[in-house]
């Protein structure tokens, strides 16, 4: 829900709302088998969205997040194995980027790992200029029509001091990660700029005004 800055929260325990992760073509498979570990694999993800696996060949995983394909292989292995108890990993994304900007040494696209948290993709781009402000990250996710949705994220070295969370927020495919400064100035130029131009938010209208989401300066300043 939105907090009364107009900005979607993290939450009070500091976590984005989760979202699934669909396997894609391209992305390699760590299959792993509790029992029967002479049977654990590694499949890349085919372009047809196949994957070929010993005893049961062809599967079609493209398009289920790994817990689906977790239950869809222990149901095709429960005709070869007495049980089956099977683990899917997705080890790597290919082609996922994420975009870093604002008051960081090098702002730019990063590609993602499994698991990379927006303080890793932070330090991917060189860390942080001193005009940082830590405590108003903006991270801006694509929500299920593809449209823009702002969470604030607070990895101040107080709130990290805290046990705030925020520090394990992973990164996934299309995110931006703004650092601002304290105050940000001309923050609707830099949705234009950065965000609307950007080929993640190609023809999309954002519905909201960063200048109304993150705390101005009265003043003006910069």
């Amino acid at each position: 829900m939105p907090g009364a800055d107009g900005l979607a929260l993290v939450g009070r325990d500091g976590l984005v709302p989760d979202q699934q992760y669909y396997i894609r073509p391209g992305d390699d498979l760590d299959i792993k088998f509790f029992y029967t570990q002479e049977l654990n694999d590694t499949a890349v993800v085919r372009p047809d969205g196949y994957i070929s696996l010993q005893l049961v060949d062809d599967v079609k995983v493209a398009g289920l997040t790994p817990q689906q394909v977790d239950d869809l292989l222990t149901e095709k292995y429960a005709k070869h194995l007495k049980d089956p108890a099977i683990s899917v990993i997705v080890r790597s994304f290919k082609g996922f980027r994420a975009y870093v900007g604002g008051e960081v040494a090098v702002p730019q696209v990063v590609s993602l790992e499994s698991g990379m948290s927006v303080m890793q993709a932070i330090y991917r781009v060189g860390g942080t200029l001193p005009t940082a402000n830590m405590e108003s990250i903006v991270l801006i996710r694509k929500g299920s029509q593809g449209e823009p949705i702002p969470y604030h994220l607070d990895l101040s070295d107080e709130a990290i001091a805290a046990g705030r969370p925020d520090l394990q927020v992973a990164l996934t495919p299309s995110d931006i990660v703004y650092i601002p400064r304290s105050p940000i100035a001309n923050a609707n130029k830099w949705v234009q700029q950065y965000i609307t131009d950007l080929v993640l938010f190609k023809g999309v209208q954002l519905g909201f005004g960063v200048n109304y989401i993150i705390d101005r300066d009265d003043d003006g300043d910069n």
